[in-house]
């Protein structure tokens, strides 16, 4: 990890601590005028200084992937949190990519592991079930413990976990005698579990295509192998009056069989007063830093007329089956204006990032202005003076290397 020894450097400095201060005011920080590796830097430094979990907040996918490679490289174990592009209403779920994906951060959170979060604005709108519904469904399964091999199979498949004759990708499990594999859709490996009667004896990762055995753990999380599962278990037990036009009568028949028919995690606003976004399973000390809040805020109105245009036309069509319903019984809640997404941050410690150097009245303000310094090889002399004249300029400098 080439520059997290230079983040510790950074975070005894001074200079840190006075920036860090200025975060902590009633008005946001604003820190501009600089590169994203010198934004990045001076992020881990805050964050480390202030001994706080780190989340940054960005406007597309592919700066989220140059965010969270940055990170690594300063000594964080760092994830990217995915999100849809597509609207929140459309008839089928984001691909496994993307549930697993967030599946795999939210079990991550729900254990409590220390990591750094990078994610675009969308992870601020409100697309999962609420914090407590989620982990009451998650089985944590110990070493010594005592469980039931068939109460076990019974839990897996409520969970939409597949019984397969030989593991080979998430969200499958399978059984010979004492030894129970499952592939969790929220870890990078599968895990053998291997029993003596009702103990739990071992836990061990291992390796899909060879079947090896590899390290030995304490613990496994096993959550859902999607959001649409928990919906559906909610929509059983108070089922709505409206829900025949919304899904058609042969999803919802599959739905009171006891199948999850695709799609309904658009319905989330049917049976949560209350979505939940990301920020619902972050730790209360995040720091949150917003790196080019007009980027976001621009990438989240694309997004967010194209889900409020989405959802009219399916209210519209919806009322038009069912035309006696309430407004209210249709499902929504799953879009937000991206300025009310964004101010949601406000809860949290914190600060934006900005490249350019501009003069926008920001009443909390702190200007990086990064640039190179002409090289002196051996010549240190020079180069001392060089940072004099920018301290008789009454300004502070980190010098970077």
């Amino acid at each position: 990890m080439p520059l997290s020894a230079l983040v510790r450097q950074l975070q005894q400095a001074p200079l840190t601590a006075e920036v860090l201060e200025r975060a902590q005011r009633q008005d946001r920080l604003l820190l501009r005028g600089a590169n994203r590796v010198a934004r990045a830097l001076v992020t881990s430094a805050l964050a480390r200084r202030a001994e706080a979990p780190l989340l940054v907040i960005v406007p597309t996918l592919e700066e989220a992937g140059r965010w969270a490679a940055l990170l690594e490289l300063m000594g964080w174990s760092s994830q990217l949190y995915p999100t849809s592009e597509g609207s929140p209403y459309e008839p089928f779920d984001p691909t496994s990519e993307i549930t697993w994906g967030q599946m795999q951060v939210l079990s991550d959170l729900l254990k409590g592991t220390p990591i750094a979060l990078v994610a675009t604005e969308r992870a601020l709108q409100p697309h999962l079930p609420p914090r407590q519904v989620l982990a009451e469904r998650c089985l944590t399964l110990k070493r010594g413990e005592t469980v039931s091999l068939d109460g076990l199979a019974d839990t897996l498949t409520r969970l939409g976990y597949e019984r397969v004759s030989a593991i080979e990708q998430e969200g499958s499990w399978s059984r010979r005698g004492d030894i129970l594999d499952v592939y969790p859709v929220s870890a990078e490996l599968p895990v053998r579990l291997e029993f003596f009667g009702d103990e739990l004896e071992k836990l061990r990762e291992f390796d899909s295509a060879t079947q090896r055995s590899l390290d030995g753990i304490e613990q496994v999380l096993l959550t859902p192998t999607s959001f649409s599962t928990l919906v559906a278990e909610a929509l059983r037990e108070q089922l709505p009056p409206s829900l025949e036009p919304i899904l058609g009568a042969e999803a919802s028949a599959r739905l009171l069989d006891g199948a999850t028919p695709e799609g309904l995690r658009r319905l989330q606003g049917l049976v949560w007063a209350q979505p939940a976004t990301l920020l619902d399973y972050i730790p209360a000390d995040t720091l949150i830093a917003v790196d080019e809040r007009r980027h976001c805020l621009a990438h989240g109105q694309q997004w967010f007329d194209h889900a409020s245009d989405h959802h009219r036309e399916l209210c519209q069509e919806w009322l038009a089956q069912a035309p006696g319903e309430p407004l209210a019984s249709l499902p929504g809640g799953l879009h937000r204006s991206p300025q009310e997404a964004l101010a949601s941050v406000e809860a949290f410690a914190g600060f934006d990032l900005a490249e350019l150097l501009e003069r926008d009245g920001a009443a909390n303000s702190f200007d990086l202005a990064s640039r190179p310094v002409p090289a002196h090889p051996n010549a240190f002399g020079r180069l001392a003076e060089q940072l004099r004249g920018y301290l008789r300029d009454q300004q502070q400098v980190w010098l970077v290397s």
